[in-house]
Order: C-alpha cells, then sequence, then structure tokens
C-alpha cells in the first residue's frame, strides 16, 4: 500500500483534487458544506502552484485546439450528456459522471469528497483512470485504497493539474507538471503518455478544462502501495502470459475466454449490458442491452433477424460498434437500412452458424465460412491484432453471451461483388 503523504498537505491538496471527482456531479451548497468542513482546501486553492499556472500563457488554452482522439474514444457515447458535445457543458465531476468509462473513478472521487473541487471554476488538466484501470488493481488493494480518505486522497491528486487546461500537444510541449498532490508527472514528446501510461482518449473537453482518459491509474512515489504493485505486477504478468495452458483447458470444458481489446471499454461495468449480464441472454438480446451496438441492433431489427441471432445457435459473431456504422455516411446508412435485401446479405457476413469460435480458434484459421455463403479471411498481425476480410480489427474479442461468442469489431464487413 502506498505510504502516507503529510497529512495537512494531502488534505490541503484534496479540494483541488475533487475536481477528479466531477464525475459525480454536486450543487453549489454542497461545495460550500466542503469548503467548510476541509478549511485546508482553502490552502490549497491558494498555493503558488495553482496561482502560477494559471498566470502562464499556455494556460489560456482552455480547449484543445484537436479533438478528441485515441483508441478509448470509441467507447463515449455518441450523443447525450455523456458524448463529447454534451460534456463540453458540464464541469468535470458531472461529465465524469455521465461516462460510463469512469464509473469506478466517480466512486472514488466521491468517496474522498472531491466532487465539489472537480466542479469548481478551474481550470483543470486531469488524467482520468478507465474502469479497467482500476480493475487490474487487486481486489484487495482496491478495498483498502477506497476505505483510507488520505490515501485516495493522495492517488487522485496526482491526476489533477490546477491552473490550466491543456491539450495533448501542449503537455508534450510542457514536458512535465505540478499536480495537486505536490509530485509532478511527465509526458510523452505528443502528450499521449502520462509517467508512461498510455493516454486513451486525449483532448476531451469539459466546461471547466480537458481530460484525458488513462490506461492504468498514476501512483505517488516513494509510496509502498506503489513499490507492492510493482513488485507484483511481473508474477500477475506472468501468470497471465502463462493462460494458454490454462486457457486451452478452460476451451476442452467449453468455457470461454476473457473478454480484451479496446473497444471493451464501451461495455458497461453493471448490469444486464455488462460482460457478466450478456453471458444471460442470446445473441440478438444481449446486443440490445449493450450502447455499443445500438446501430447494429437496429439493423438487424430491420432485417427481421433478432429471432434468428436469439435461436440456439450457436453462433460466431463479428458485431460492428457504432463508429463503424458512422464511418459508412448517413446517406449510405439510410440506403441499406432501406433495401431488407442488401441489410440481410451484410448482415449475415457478419454471423458464422454451428460453431462459438473464440479469439484463439480464429487466430488459428485462414478464412470462416459465414451465414451469408462468402468465406471471410482472417489474419493476426505482428502485434496480435486480428483482422477480419481485410475490412475490420477486432477491438474488443471473446464477449460471450447464451448462445454465442462475439467479436466487436471496428469496421462493417461488405459482401463481395
Amino acid at each position: 500500500m502506498i505510504a502516507k503523504k503529510n497529512s495537512r498537505r494531502i488534505l490541503a491538496l484534496a479540494a483541488v483534487v475533487t475536481m477528479t471527482a466531477a464525475a459525480c456531479g454536486s450543487d453549489s451548497n454542497d461545495a460550500a458544506d466542503t469548503v467548510v468542513d476541509e478549511p485546508v482546501a482553502t490552502e490549497a486553492m491558494e498555493e503558488p502552484v495553482a496561482t502560477d499556472a494559471m498566470e502562464e500563457p499556455a494556460s489560456t488554452d482552455a480547449m484543445a485546439e484537436d479533438g478528441p482522439f485515441g483508441p478509448a474514444c470509441d467507447a463515449v457515447p455518441t450523443e447525450g450528456e455523456g458524448s463529447f458535445a454534451g460534456m463540453t457543458d458540464d464541469p468535470a465531476a458531472t461529465a465524469a459522471s455521465n461516462n460510463p468509462l469512469l464509473s469506478t473513478l466517480v466512486t472514488a472521487v466521491t468517496e474522498a469528497g472531491l466532487v465539489d473541487t472537480l466542479n469548481s471554476d478551474g481550470p483543470f488538466t486531469i488524467f482520468a483512470p478507465t474502469n479497467d484501470a482500476f480493475a487490474a488493481i487487486p481486489e484487495e488493494d482496491l478495498a483498502a485504497v477506497l476505505a483510507d480518505t488520505e490515501l485516495l486522497t493522495s492517488i487522485l491528486t496526482l491526476h489533477v493539474v490546477p491552473g490550466q487546461s491543456l491539450d495533448a500537444a501542449g503537455l508534450g510541449e510542457a514536458g512535465s507538471l505540478e499536480t495537486v498532490n505536490g509530485e509532478s508527472i511527465e509526458f510523452g514528446a505528443d502528450g499521449t503518455t502520462v509517467n508512461g501510461v498510455d493516454v486513451l482518449c486525449s483532448n476531451v473537453p469539459v466546461a471547466n478544462g480537458t481530460v484525458h482518459i488513462i490506461g492504468e491509474v498514476l501512483m505517488p512515489s516513494g509510496d509502498a502501495m506503489e513499490d507492492e504493485a510493482m513488485e507484483e505486477e511481473p508474477a500477475t504478468t506472468d501468470a497471465m502470459e502463462e493462460e494458454p495452458a490454462t486457457t486451452d483447458a478452460m476451451e476442452e470444458e467449453g468455457a470461454a475466454l476473457a473478454p480484451s481489446g479496446p473497444l471493451c471499454e464501451a461495455v458497461p461495468a453493471d448490469g444486464e449490458g455488462s460482460f457478466a449480464g450478456m453471458t444471460d441472454d442470446p445473441a440478438g438480446t444481449a446486443a440490445s442491452n449493450n450502447p455499443a451496438l445500438s446501430t447494429l441492433v437496429a439493423a438487424v431489427v430491420e432485417a427481421g433477424l433478432v429471432d434468428t441471432l436469439n435461436s440456439d445457435g450457436p453462433f460466431t459473431i463479428f458485431a460492428p460498434a457504432n463508429p463503424a456504422f458512422e464511418a459508412l455516411g448517413e446517406d449510405a446508412v439510410a440506403a441499406v437500412l432501406a433495401d431488407t435485401e442488401l441489410l440481410t446479405s451484410i448482415l449475415t457476413l457478419h454471423v458464422v452458424a454451428g460453431e462459438q469460435l473464440s479469439s484463439a480458434d480464429l487466430a488459428e484459421l485462414d478464412s470462416v465460412t459465414t451465414v451469408n455463403g462468402q468465406d471471410i479471411t482472417l489474419e493476426v498481425a505482428d502485434d496480435g491484432t486480428l483482422s477480419v476480410n481485410g475490412q475490420a480489427t477486432v477491438g474488443c474479442a471473446d464477449v460471450s453471451t447464451a448462445n454465442a461468442t462475439v467479436h466487436i469489431i471496428d469496421a462493417v464487413l461488405m459482401p463481395s461483388a
């Protein structure tokens, strides 16, 4: 566990970190109560570091010149308050609470009492760990951190830079910046890494700053928790690398591989649309509970294929995520939806009947025959990425439903002439 920092300093900085809690959203009266209960928070806001930052010319660049980019950006809702457009209207904590990728962070921010801070005027630059980033921390360690407000505050404040709203380019130019925690964090030349951790979605604008969604939880230096995590990580990694033997055994018994890939972050963490929830429903129903597949569901309904996908199966399904349809263009999608025969031809090209093939199975094959009647080709790149028909990449593999194994892809497959 991470060694506790100077109590007074952490609590002083905690107020600014509350920004991170923005994910949860609260009213101004609550904010006032927070300041009264934590007088040191005022000191934190008055610290030279924050003032100097606000005086820096770079801080005037409140919003990124370039829009959001990165593999996890596809997981952000395309409409509503949780979309990129919707989040620009809300302060950080409220915006985060509308983003399904950040529900664990929101819980942590709330537990630390930092929501009001993140909803304050700012500006802030915030590095927001995804749910998967928190899930990578051993369950017992995470529970211990959430139960220790001082320690939790120390960690969360390391993810917030006060007084500036910097895009990726600005981070790259800065090189390093001091956080509310008091420690500095370092950035890659292009601003897409922080302390060596990849930024999965850069330049997300909120009303009081810029958020960069990251793939790991940053840990303060010199803390026991970080040391333990660093020592235990290789063992965990080795275990995962040795998993193929275990995986083979599981597959022989009919069990499925765990879902993996950047598009998996678009899947809800809880409820019927979560990975656990989808295992109870057949493919058609499971897809309808997954917000990442809403356009596919509309297409399946239009083609009258819901009952087919909900039949006994088994099936292997390549499911295009919403951005895959958006890439076709609105007019093209409308034309296809209006032509049932063409739509059916396209959708059935995404389904293999009679088998539930895992990503490991597919990697061993050159091609498979689809319900459409045409074959689709499979190829594994040097980085392990699986491409389908040379048209799409599997972005979330091995999603289990009651009658199928689903692989979420980033493009719509098109039948050959």
